[in-house]
């Protein structure tokens, strides 16, 4: 899934929060809510930085690079839900228990979401094996030759793929919801 997939499902994940938990924030507290969401949907794949400084390009240059980043510690279910817990157990503001619950929720919406086509460590640290409904682990055979030449055929081969459609479901749902609530 794509950045934006993420970020909208992190929005999704705190609106549900905010609407189900009617925390008692302020109306600026329940609009940083929101963004936590975000933040935290896409935040497992910062370790895109990481992996992409080691194959030392902003593109993966082998199929073999394509998900690495997935194999790295910041891609492991189980140490959210510890950072998240560690947070709401810790704070004793609603608003930063908030935050703690969106740590672990928002994150989760994102290996949700990885684990619909590529795969998560969902067993860590007993088992390393990606889980995923569909095509775990498999390699996506892009050409990378060129930073716009690897983007390009990634969006491509993207699009055709049903994991696209499900981003689209999201996108749109989170704008509906974001406009709704103006």
């Amino acid at each position: 899934m794509l950045p934006p997939g993420h970020i909208a499902a992190g929005f999704l994940t705190s609106l549900a929060v905010v609407k189900l938990l009617k925390p008692d924030l302020s109306p600026v507290e329940l609009q940083h809510m929101l963004y936590w969401g975000m933040f935290f949907g896409f935040s497992p794949d910062f370790d895109n930085f990481i992996a992409f400084a080691k194959v030392k390009a902003w593109w993966y240059k082998k199929d073999v690079d394509n998900g690495i980043h997935r194999k790295f510690y910041s891609h492991v279910p189980i140490l959210w839900l510890v950072a998240g817990l560690a947070v709401y157990f810790a704070s004793e503001s609603v608003y930063w228990k908030q935050v703690g619950l969106l740590l672990w929720l928002g994150s989760w919406s994102h290996f949700i979401l990885d684990s619909l086509e590529y795969g998560v460590m969902w067993l860590w640290p007993f088992n390393k094996e990606l889980w995923a409904l569909k095509d775990r682990g498999v390699s996506r055979g892009i050409p990378a030759n060129s930073f716009i030449g690897y983007w390009i055929s990634f969006l491509k081969y993207y699009i055709t793929r049903w994991t696209f459609y499900c981003e689209l479901l999201i996108l749109a749902g989170s704008v509906y919801f974001a406009l709704s609530i103006i």
